[in-house]
């Protein structure tokens, strides 16, 4: 479903972009506490971030929608050459699904009797696939890199406010964390889980992955 897929593509695009800012940002400002660094650090990330988290998704989409052609290529020239052999693997999959008998040979008839519908029925029951390409790479980049740049602006915006270092690290903090839960909470559209326990999973990574870095910050300083 192309709406699934590109809410998917936001709400991992943005949670990502705000787990690998925040790190970065925490991890400099433990070793820096100066506010034009950790706002360079932070602005370098989100643009290289965006970048290539755009690009990656738009390769991974497409990549994937090479794959399934070129499976169903495949599936096509074997219904063509080799129709025997194909259908007793059509046979063996609805035996599998307890058809038996006179059942089992309609069905195996009703599934060959039609070239196009055999090989949907190939693509899904026997490899696993799609019955064609889903998705649009170029859509799937664009969310991605989006929702990747709005997610990293959570962390890094206020150091770019005319605030003491301090207040901008706990600015960072709180509107990161708050997003962070947000963006936890908004997963359960897709996995059903309650959104109070995804919510807060997804700010205790965040926190993590901050706390070391801040850690390895202050380390590296000295």
């Amino acid at each position: 479903m192309p709406g699934g897929r590109s809410l998917r593509d936001l709400v991992f695009g943005a949670n990502d972009g705000m787990v690998a800012a925040f790190a970065v940002v925490s991890g400099v400002h433990g070793a820096t506490f100066s506010t034009r660094i950790v706002l360079l650090a932070g602005l370098a990330e989100l643009i290289g971030g965006t970048i290539a988290m755009g690009l990656g998704a738009f390769l991974a989409v497409k990549s994937e929608q090479e794959f399934i052609l070129s499976e169903r290529e495949r599936e096509e020239r074997e219904v063509r050459e080799f129709p025997d052999e194909e259908r007793k693997e059509v046979r063996t999959i609805f035996a599998r699904k307890g058809f038996r008998g006179q059942a089992l040979d309609q069905m195996v008839q009703h599934v060959t009797a039609d070239p196009v519908f055999w090989v949907d029925t190939m693509m899904t029951e026997e490899l696993g696939l799609s019955a064609a390409p889903t998705g649009a790479p170029l859509r799937s980049g664009l969310v991605v890199a989006a929702a990747y740049a709005l997610g990293a602006a959570f962390p890094v915006i206020p150091y770019a406010l005319p605030v003491a270092v301090p207040t901008a690290f706990a600015l960072s903090v709180g509107c990161t964390l708050a997003a962070l839960f947000a963006a936890g909470a908004a997963k359960t559209r897709m996995t059903g889980r309650s959104w109070l326990r995804s919510g807060l999973e997804t700010v205790l990574v965040g926190a993590i992955a901050a706390a070391a870095t801040f850690l390895a910050g202050r380390l590296i300083a000295g």
